[in-house]
């Protein structure tokens, strides 16, 4: 139980799904989590933020670390290391696969406990809109970019035989299922992204109260975030 409260508090929205071009840098700042209903006051996803930094290695593989700063506010340290790599893509360039192995870890300020979760997401994408520059486009120093809407698969993972109290780890793998759209200007993006996070598993007698798409499994995230590319 423990376990799954902190990932599907803790996890974030896809960082970068087609990478950047090659020798490309960007930085994002997201807020979002699983919604909740706190009694009295509103349902609303839990605002937990995060800032991350990409560097595009080249053209099919983007590097990016992330801090989760809320949960430094609460006196835990959350990072996240992974890249991002384009594993096919459409002649056109209008749409591809890629896939992110990434690295989350935690640990608190308060009695140094720390744990390390491996996660994999894959995702299909779709660049609409799309155009290629024309000769007056190039002449002009004109850049068409195009908006982006993507859907996949996400997988956090256990590394611990046990859990809370030494009881026996029965949560090995908390799969995850996204679907997210990057509104993109020139050289800033909006993303939006919705979560379903671990459908299979009970949220009864829990210290949160989710609300979502799945009832009482597993959890619903909304997330927001922008990025300026440079």
């Amino acid at each position: 139980m423990i376990f799954s409260l902190i990932v599907l508090i803790g996890c974030g929205p896809s960082r970068f799904v087609a990478p950047l071009e090659q020798g490309e840098n960007a930085i994002s700042a997201s807020l979002g989590g699983p919604i909740i209903n706190v009694p009295g006051l509103a349902t609303i996803p839990i605002p937990m933020s995060s800032i991350t930094y990409g560097h595009g290695w080249n053209d099919d593989l983007t590097l990016f670390g992330s801090w989760f700063t809320t949960a430094a506010v609460f006196g835990t340290m959350q990072l996240e290391v992974g890249g991002t790599y384009r594993l096919w893509e459409h002649d056109e360039k209008n749409y591809g696969f890629s896939v992110t192995p990434a690295a989350n870890f935690a640990m608190d300020f308060f009695e140094f406990n720390s744990k390390l979760w491996p996660q994999l997401d894959a995702n299909f994408y779709w660049w609409y809109n799309h155009r290629f520059l024309t000769q007056e486009d190039v002449v002009l120093g004109k850049r068409h970019v195009p908006n982006l809407f993507y859907a996949g698969l996400g997988s956090f993972y256990e590394l611990s035989r046990t859990r809370a109290h030494n009881e026996p780890q029965q949560t090995w793998v908390l799969p995850m299922l996204q679907i997210g759209h990057d509104y993109n200007w020139k050289k800033w993006s909006f993303k939006t992204e919705v979560k379903i996070i671990a459908p299979h598993l009970s949220n009864d007698n829990i210290v949160v109260n989710y609300v979502g798409l799945t009832g009482d499994r597993g959890a619903t995230g909304l997330y927001f975030g922008f990025t300026k590319r440079f």
